[in-house]
């Protein structure tokens, strides 16, 4: 469910208030299988029981009525959502500023079966370290892998139904060259510089340094 209509809506203003406002009320829990997402609640997906369509996605009385949305884990999300038969496959490069919530909208949009490529996921799947430590000396270890991915998603090898490149991508120019490159349209998660910093103060001993990548970031995207 990766159309444009979807991706406007999970990107809009009043669905991310409305699903952290769920959080918030029913607690960080899924409400299929309860499992706490507590320190993770990206993995928290807003699903609509009576499923959006492009027709129906303008109604708020069913887009943004919460008797009619479902805090479900990704894993129970792929089961609901899960494709078949043949499918042709897109490419979406999802940016912004860090803790704009661009894995947040992945793991809404995407199901089991599709190519999620994220860099940080990369570091600490071959480093051992926490999610957001990198060590400098994998760095170039770290960089073959993803471009080795990219590659993969450039050339259409393999048989996953769509892939999602997460990445910041401040500079304009380097992310439209990279989209040419993929064939994949480019989606802005657009979070406000305030409401980024916001988020990043919740992230315990890494807050500072992730609200001076937050800075960084805003620094080259205006320039």
């Amino acid at each position: 469910m990766a159309g444009k209509w979807a991706q406007a809506f999970y990107t809009s203003k009043a669905w991310q208030d409305l699903r952290m406002a769920l959080i918030a009320k029913r607690g960080p829990t899924c409400q299929r299988c309860g499992t706490n997402y507590m320190f993770d609640t990206s993995q928290l997906i807003g699903h609509h029981i009576k499923e959006l369509t492009p027709e129906t996605v303008n109604d708020p009385n069913l887009a943004l009525n919460p008797d009619n949305v479902e805090l479900i884990c990704t894993h129970c999300h792929n089961e609901v959502h899960e494709r078949f038969g043949s499918h042709t496959q897109h490419v979406y490069i999802i940016y912004g500023s860090p803790c704009s919530g661009k894995t947040t909208l992945v793991n809404q949009l995407h199901v089991r079966g599709d190519l999620i490529l994220d860099f940080d996921k990369i570091y600490a799947a071959i480093s051992g370290c926490e999610l957001y430590d990198k060590p400098q000396r994998i760095k170039l270890n770290a960089f073959r892998i993803r471009d080795l991915i990219l590659d993969q998603v450039r050339t259409r090898y393999g048989h996953w139904h769509d892939a999602y490149i997460i990445g910041g991508y401040p500079h304009k120019g380097e992310r439209e060259q990279l989209a040419e490159r993929l064939r994949a349209e480019l989606l802005y998660c657009q979070a406000t510089k305030e409401e980024c910093m916001a988020r990043a103060g919740q992230r315990g001993v890494y807050a500072g340094k992730w609200q001076d990548y937050i800075k960084n970031w805003w620094f080259e995207y205006e320039a």
